[in-house]
C-alpha cells in the first residue's frame, strides 16, 4: 500500500507522479477510487467525505460520488449510521470467490481446525461490516446434525455471543453511546435486550476475554466468541464456535469460551507481527 500523498490539488496527478508504475494510467476515476480506499484501509476511525476530500485534494461533490458508489457495491459502508466510512463486505467476499485466500483466513485457519477438533462443534471466523458479521470461513466438528452456515452469508451485529465479543473491543464511551441509541434485538426471549444487563455481559466478556451465548441468538443454540484484533487493539474479526444445546452443558460451554479466547489471542499476536 501507497500511503496519501500531498502536494497537487488534482489527486489523481498527484497519484499518479508519486506511485511508480502509475504513469500509463489512464482512467483516473478508477485511481481516485483506489486511493479513496487505501485511505479509508489505513485510517484508525472512520472517515467522513470531507475528510477524505481534504486527504485526496479532491472536491467534496467528487468524493461524494466516490462514496455513494463505492457504498453501493459493498466496498464501503457506513459506521454505526453515521456518515462516516470503513471497509465494507464486498472486498473479503471478492477475495475468496477468486481463490485466494486472505492473510486473515490463512492464519486462523488452523484455530477452526483445532477448534472443531477439540470442541466437536462448528466453528466460524467472520468480519464485521455494515452491521454484520460475515462469515470468512468455517469448520465442521463431528456431530452429524452440527450448526453451518454458507461462506459468504452474514449474522447480524449484535447476534448473541458474537455482538458482546465485538462490543468487548469499544471503549467506554464509544459503548455507552451506542446502548443508549440502540434498541436491542429481541431474537428469542433468550436475548439481552436491557441496556444495563448488555453492557455487564460485555463486561464480563472482556474479562472472560471471550462472550457466552446460551439460546440468545437462535432458541436451542449455545457459542462461544472472541475477537480477533491488530495493531492498536483494532476489530479484526470475530472468532466463535457454536452447537445445539443438547451437546454443550453449562461446563463445557465455559470450557470452550476459554479455548476460543485464546484460540483468538494467539492469532491476533501473529497478525500484530505479521505487519
Amino acid at each position: 500500500m501507497f500511503p496519501p500523498q500531498n502536494g497537487h490539488r488534482d489527486g489523481a496527478t498527484s497519484a499518479s507522479r508519486s506511485h511508480n508504475g502509475a504513469a500509463g494510467i489512464r482512467v483516473p476515476a478508477v485511481l481516485k477510487a483506489f486511493k479513496l480506499l487505501e485511505i479509508v484501509s489505513q485510517s484508525e476511525k472512520p472517515l467522513g467525505v470531507s475528510e477524505l476530500a481534504r486527504r485526496l485534494e479532491l472536491g467534496k461533490s467528487t468524493v461524494h460520488g466516490l462514496v455513494t458508489t463505492l457504498e453501493a457495491l459493498g466496498v464501503l459502508e457506513t459506521a454505526n449510521g453515521s456518515r462516516r466510512y470503513v471497509l465494507g463486505p464486498r472486498l473479503a467476499s471478492l477475495s475468496l470467490r477468486s481463490g485466494i485466500s486472505p492473510d486473515l483466513r490463512a492464519s486462523a485457519r488452523p484455530a477452526l481446525e483445532r477448534l472443531a477438533q477439540t470442541t466437536e462443534q462448528t466453528t466460524f471466523l467472520g468480519v464485521p461490516a455494515d452491521g454484520q458479521v460475515t462469515i470468512l470461513d468455517i469448520v465442521h466438528g463431528r456431530p452429524t446434525l452440527s450448526i453451518s452456515a454458507p461462506v459468504g452469508s452474514s449474522v447480524p451485529m449484535l447476534a448473541g455471543a458474537v455482538g458482546k465479543a465485538l462490543l468487548s473491543t469499544w471503549d467506554a464511551k464509544r459503548l455507552d453511546d451506542f446502548l443508549v441509541t440502540t434498541t436491542l434485538p429481541a431474537f428469542t426471549p433468550a436475548s439481552l435486550t436491557e441496556r444495563e444487563e448488555y453492557r455487564r455481559a460485555v463486561t464480563e466478556t472482556q474479562a472472560r476475554g471471550a462472550a457466552i451465548d446460551v439460546d440468545e441468538y437462535i432458541e436451542g443454540v449455545r457459542a462461544a466468541a472472541a475477537p480477533i484484533v491488530g495493531p492498536g487493539a483494532k476489530l479484526v474479526a470475530i472468532l466463535w464456535v457454536a452447537g445445539f444445546s443438547r451437546h454443550i452443558d453449562a461446563a463445557r460451554l465455559q470450557s470452550i469460551a476459554t479455548e476460543v479466547a485464546s484460540e483468538a489471542a494467539e492469532i491476533s499476536q501473529r497478525l500484530a507481527h505479521s505487519i
